[in-house]
Formats: C-alpha cells, structure tokens, sequence
C-alpha cells in the first residue's frame, strides 16, 4: 500500500476562517466580533494568507475592506469547503443542538397545504425545528429574521432570489346547495354576480372571464376578503362562488363542503416560489434542508 502523501499548499485553518468571515461581512472588525477576535488578529492573519498565497485577496479602502479580484475568485471554493466539512461532520457525528428555522408563508398555504405535511419534515429531521409565520402580504424588503418564504408571484422580487414551487390549475367552486339551485348552463352567467373576490388574487378572475369570454361584468353582491381560506369558508356556508388552487380543495371536496362548479379547470400565469433574501453568506445547512424538503413535496403535489 502507498502512503498517504499530505496536501500541500493548504493555508491555515484559522487564515481561512478569517478570510470567508472579512469576506462575507466585508470588514474586519465585523469578522473580529464573530469569532471572537480582535481586528488586529484578523489583519495578521489574513496578511498571513496573502503571504502564503502569494496575492491580494483583499482591498484596504478608508473605510471598510473590499475583495480584490483573486479575492472573488478564491471565496466560493473556500465557502464550499467549509459547508461540505459541516455537511460531513453533522451527517457522521449528528448535531449537538437543536436548531430553529423560520419560514414565512401565505395564510392559506400555511394552514390548508403546508401544515399538513410538517409531521413529515420532522420525522425526518428531528433536531430542526421551523417556525411557521402566516402572513397576508408580502414583505417589501428583506427581514432579517426570515430564513425562507413562500410568495405567489411571478418569481422577481428584488432583493430576493426566487426558485420554483409549483404552477396549480384555478378551479370554480361553490357550495352543493348553490349549484343545485343553479342550471348549468346559467353558471357561467352567475358567477359576476356571485363571485366571492380575494384581494391579492384579481388575475385569477380576470383569467376566467377573458376564458369564458364574459362580457359586461356587473357588481358582485358577494363578500371580499383577503384570504382564500376565507373565501373557501363563505362559500362552503353558500356566500356564492371563489376561485381557487386545487391544492387548496382536498378536504373541501372530500366532505363535500364544495363541490366543482365549472368542469374546466383554468391555467394560472403565476406560481409559487421559494424565496430567500439575497444574503452575502451561505445559507445554513437546515434552512437548505428545509428547503429542499419543501421543494420535493410542492412536486409530488405538483404533478
């Protein structure tokens, strides 16, 4: 057998360190703080790395530090060794702590698609705990304090970076006894009237009638709200007619609280997205698992 040569080249680990954290908060005073240091001590030492290196990896400006292109270059191999040697050390050794993760999502969502679905989450990762905030609107600006969320858009949002959930079909429905008393043919005709609108969701009503090719549109005489689980509800007790995600309707349909008013579905224009704030560090390790875990359920619903 041959032996095992050491790796040559490898700086310090504690220069590398210095570097991706006065990288990633560009400033080393910043760096110093988390890992408890001086800023004297982070200066030598990644003085010491340039040495070694033989490069510049950053530049000193009045005010702060900037990286200089070899800087740029050398941070996303240094990053990704860091996260695979966490990866590696968690997926042996198990974590010593347990960790809490907060993810933001639509109210509906929150509580008729992805509460269901968080026994499995934890099951599989027991020492993760997520904290579930239900929101109406969206955030306009990054908060901090939000790991993930879930937004229903187009997929731009500035400041955010944006994957893809799934794409759902808009179903018509209503309650057994309002369609009973209806004519099928006249549906199509009593929706305006009857539509029960969701603030937020305007495209969804706007597909439908330029589908079914409505004409003058009169006033609803139905309820507006802001939610779609509360328009489900109003018109589960007879409110009159709501558009809706399928995904949304399993429990609907199987007690029979609605009932499918149009036999077409209508395709929607947008999706829902995972989103994250465009941070300058990595994502932590349980934030990608819960993303991931959320990005595989959204496509086995998604099918």
């Amino acid at each position: 057998m041959s032996p095992v040569r050491p790796v040559v080249g490898l700086p310090t680990l504690t220069w590398l360190r210095a570097f991706e954290a006065a990288a990633r908060t560009s400033s080393f005073a910043a760096a110093a703080a988390e890992l408890n240091l001086t800023s004297g001590a982070i200066s030598y030492q990644i003085r010491a790395l340039e040495a070694h290196l033989g490069f510049a990896l950053f530049e000193r400006l009045p005010r702060g530090v900037k990286l200089s292109p070899m800087g740029v270059a050398y941070l996303p191999p240094v990053r990704k060794a860091f996260e695979e040697l966490a990866d590696s050390t968690v997926g042996l050794f198990g974590g010593s702590q347990r960790v809490t993760i907060t993810v933001a999502a639509p109210v509906s969502l929150a509580a008729l698609w992805l509460a269901p679905k968080f026994l499995g989450f934890a099951a599989a990762y027991p020492a993760i705990d997520v904290r579930l905030s239900s929101v109406i609107w969206d955030n306009p600006a990054p908060d901090e304090a939000i790991d993930l969320e879930i937004r229903y858009g187009t997929g731009h949002w500035h400041g955010y970076r944006a994957e893809r959930l799934m794409n759902q079909p808009i179903a018509a429905l209503c309650s057994p006894e309002v369609l009973s008393a209806a004519q099928e043919p006249e549906i199509a005709s009593l929706l305006p009237r009857r539509m029960i609108h969701i603030r937020g969701y305007e495209n969804h009503w706007l597909k439908v009638r330029q589908e079914l090719k409505l004409g003058n549109v009169v006033q609803s005489s139905a309820p507006t709200v802001d939610t779609t689980i509360a328009a489900l509800e109003l018109a589960a007790n007879g409110a009159g007619f709501v558009l809706a995600h399928r995904l949304f309707l399993t429990a609907y349909l199987a007690t029979r609280r609605l009932v499918i008013a149009l036999p077409q579905d209508f395709a929607d224009d947008n999706s829902y997205f995972v989103v994250a704030a465009e941070r300058p560090q990595r994502m932590r390790r349980e934030v990608r698992l819960f993303r991931d875990w959320l990005i595989a359920a959204a496509a086995a619903d998604d099918r």
